[in-house]
């Protein structure tokens, strides 16, 4: 064989691996997205509270987290690059 033709072959053989692999990854895409549809129950309703509220309604039973907030203090001076 001449080495025009090994390398054509060789050029057509990573393309086909190529998109082997990028249609296999695609494939377990669909399929992780499809498991995750699967969990969500079709009766799944959207919060209609916030984010924090839903984390302050978790911590109520265990008697919430009172953080202690620094105060706010002036900003600092910005670096100079003369």
């Amino acid at each position: 064989m001449r080495k025009v033709d090994l390398q054509k072959q060789a050029v057509t053989l990573i393309r086909q691996l190529s998109t082997e692999k990028l249609k296999s990854a695609v494939d377990y895409l669909v399929y992780l997205q499809n498991a995750e549809t699967r969990k969500v129950s079709p009766d799944h309703e959207v919060p209609s509270q916030d984010l924090g509220t839903a984390i302050h309604e978790m911590f109520k039973p265990f008697g919430g987290v009172e953080l202690e907030i620094p105060p706010r203090e002036p900003m600092r001076e910005p670096p100079r690059f003369d």
